[in-house]
């Protein structure tokens, strides 16, 4: 009776899909805006951190082209983007099954690709809140990166991020609920220092920097700093083939396990 309702209330079912992912990705997005361990976590870290090391040195030029300010606002805005992948969708979706709202969503009309999709739409908005946020921080310090250059940029990090996120989608589906924190932590702070965050991945052993070198977060930051005008030996097709190779290959991974683990989960 329910579902005959919904339908007669529903022009046809391409207006009702749309109007319920729009509905479901301002609810994601009010959801996190409610949580302040989110917004400490995800955005005012980044932030934080450039204050610390790059307040002092932002307009310092580094030597070849470029200044510390603009290698910072790189290595921090993808420090914040994977931060979000992992526990503003990783996280999010272990508390859920914890929950049992995927067992809920079972009864309801909502798709599981609209489910899904809206946790995209929200890793696009808190992604491109951090690049804007620590863009400003970079203006106010002096990084003196030139706007264009910083827009170019900013996009290129945006469509990283939809590479970074079925790595979050992976940890929700698979990790067990209490152990989600931890399993982010194993995963953030390597590939962060595979970007280049806590040191210049150049200054790594060559063991360790050979291990770098196949991560997404890796070529993603030799993309972005070439941008910005840093001396870097970027490859830029091979780097976007590693980036988008990864984002193809985690989503794939994300989908097989989520129809294993989760798919009967939805109607």
């Amino acid at each position: 009776m329910t579902a005959l309702v919904v339908r007669a209330a529903s022009p046809g079912p391409t207006f009702g899909t749309r109007r319920m992912f729009y509905l479901q990705a301002a609810a994601e997005i009010r959801r996190h805006l409610r949580a302040p361990d989110f917004a400490v976590a995800s955005v005012a870290l980044p932030m934080f951190f450039y204050l610390i090391v790059g307040i002092a040195r932002a307009s310092e030029p580094v030597p070849g082209g470029g200044t510390v300010g603009g290698y910072l606002i790189v290595v921090f805005s993808i420090f914040g983007v994977l931060s979000v992948a992992l526990s503003g969708v990783g996280h999010t979706i272990v508390d859920e099954r914890a929950r049992g709202d995927l067992r809920l969503i079972r009864v309801t009309p909502l798709p599981a690709t609209v489910y899904l999709a809206a946790k995209l739409v929200f890793v696009l908005v808190a992604s491109a809140a951090i690049i804007v946020l620590l863009g400003v921080e970079g203006a106010v310090t002096g990084a003196r990166l030139p706007l264009q250059t910083w827009l170019a940029t900013s996009l290129l990090l945006l469509a990283g991020s939809l590479a970074l996120a079925p790595i979050g989608f992976l940890v929700g589906f698979v990790v067990r609920p209490g152990s989600a924190g931890a399993v982010n932590l194993l995963i953030l702070m390597p590939l962060s220092l595979t970007a280049g965050v806590f040191m210049d991945v150049h200054d790594l052993p060559s063991a360790i920097r050979q291990v770098a070198e196949l991560t997404p977060t890796y070529h993603l930051s030799m993309l972005a700093q070439s941008m910005t005008g840093l001396p870097i030996s970027a490859q830029p097709i091979v780097d976007l083939a590693w980036v988008g190779g990864w984002g193809i290959a985690s989503a794939v991974t994300a989908l097989l396990v989520y129809r294993r683990f989760v798919g009967r989960q939805f109607a």
